[in-house]
């Protein structure tokens, strides 16, 4: 068996061995591929791992006698799966890898918005605290959450998980989703009631075409003036002109981003420089027992394939 592992720098990076592979027969690892670099690598490969790298139509026509994709991660919409059906060729993700390290992230936003931490701690290292007058100082407001509304667009396992976190600081929580989950404690509102009455929103459903630019002007001006909008989901789903002019006009107070609607966003992204748009580099899932996890699901479906089983397939 000979498998082609085509972007693994970021899921391996330094403390994972890709090599775990190589009890399967023949690796061919590669940090990163883009799409002019596929009409070089070998076209009788069995198995192809990617996470970000596109296998469309055009690139899959270079692989001959491939019959698995392993997508590293539970988004798929890197690989065409109708290409891949036609030619009998299965394909999995990984779900539910990173459920607690995503909504981990996305309470760490939350905090680091409600109590900047980072600043306080740079300005103590500077030395400010030694020569303040008072025994403490703020350099931003200090906001709590207990009894504030959070508001969940996707309510599934990790928009529950991070609804969780939110409970034990004493938020309310209510949601959106497909349908009423009937979850106790936790209120199915129409999204247009989820914006008006949210302290925050925090986005954790899929992008797909009836959520592309699903954060709206329209959405966002119903929201309140003070509320926070966070988003480890999917770029796609923020419209980034509409969002940016909310930002700069104090239509809502802040927005926690670990994701963009193009990754890595080019210098001149109109949300890198917009006020309180706070954004780390697509980070939620990146944590080393999540990536652990991913490589064990990928392990265990090629164990099931070889077996002639199929684990995970999303074609």
């Amino acid at each position: 068996m000979k498998i082609l592992i085509l972007d693994g720098y970021t899921l391996f990076q330094s403390d994972l061995a890709w090599d775990v592979f190589a009890s399967y027969g023949e690796v061919i690892y590669r940090d990163r591929t883009n799409s002019e670099e596929i009409k070089d690598l070998p076209s009788d490969v069995d198995v192809i791992v990617t996470n970000k790298c596109l296998i469309r139509r055009e690139e899959l026509s270079h692989f001959t006698q491939v019959k698995l994709i392993l997508v590293a991660a539970t988004g798929y919409n890197c690989v065409d799966v109708q290409a891949c059906r036609e030619r009998d060729i299965q394909v999995s993700n990984v779900p539910n890898y990173g459920t607690f390290s995503v909504a981990q992230h996305a309470l760490a936003l939350l905090l680091h918005y409600s109590n900047q931490v980072g600043m306080h701690a740079h300005s103590v290292a500077a030395g400010d605290w030694s020569q303040h007058a008072d025994w403490c100082y703020t350099l931003h407001p200090i906001q709590e959450w207990h009894r504030k509304t959070l508001g969940i667009i996707g309510m599934g396992n990790i928009g529950n998980c991070f609804a969780g976190m939110a409970e034990s600081m004493g938020m309310q929580v209510i949601y959106a989703h497909t349908k009423d989950l009937h979850v106790p404690n936790r209120r199915f509102v129409a999204l247009a009631e989820l914006a008006q009455q949210s302290d925050v929103v925090s986005l954790h459903c899929p992008l797909n075409l009836a959520t592309e630019n699903l954060i709206n002007e329209d959405f966002l001006s119903q929201m309140k003036r003070s509320a926070v909008l966070i988003n480890t989901s999917r770029g796609g789903l923020i419209d980034n002109l509409a969002l940016a002019h909310a930002l700069e006009n104090k239509v809502i107070a802040a927005a926690l981003l670990d994701v963009l609607d193009v990754e890595p966003p080019s210098a001149s992204h109109i949300l890198l420089g917009t006020r309180n748009a706070f954004i780390t580099p697509h980070i939620a899932w990146i944590s080393l027992e999540a990536r652990r996890r991913i490589v064990s699901s990928m392990r265990e479906t090629l164990d099931l394939f070889l077996q002639g089983k199929a684990l995970n397939q999303v074609n």
